[in-house]
């Protein structure tokens, strides 16, 4: 396959996913570009968070390199033609599923990122 050639523009960290229930559970998702590499971070909080890692924050990252960033890009401007980049990550990787759904669809296309956490 062939990867989209054109230069991707930064993009100022926008939000992906807030969401609140009380102190039960605070997911914040954000993603950003920057010198063409995407960063997708996550920070989620809570007495749900407390219950599984002992701990109630819990931080991670998934980063992606230029070519992976562009074979992503590549790949979800195939399915969404008519959306910008900011437009398609918001479309296919929001909301409490969007990261799960950010793996799965790297699973699917072998689209590499480098993933670490903090607890």
């Amino acid at each position: 396959m062939e990867l989209n050639n054109t230069t991707i523009q930064d993009i100022a960290k926008f939000s992906l996913c807030e969401y609140r229930d009380g102190t039960r559970l605070s997911v914040n998702v954000w993603a950003e570009i920057r010198k063409e590499c995407l960063l997708i971070s996550g920070q989620d909080l809570g007495d749900v968070v407390q219950e599984h890692f002992s701990d109630s924050d819990y931080e991670y990252w998934y980063a992606f390199d230029v070519e992976n960033t562009k074979l992503l890009f590549t790949k979800l401007s195939e399915q969404n033609p008519e959306l910008d980049n900011k437009a398609v990550l918001s479309e296919n990787f929001s909301g409490l599923d969007g990261c799960r759904n950010l793996r799965d669809y790297c699973k699917q296309f072998d689209i590499q990122y480098d993933f670490s956490s903090h607890i």
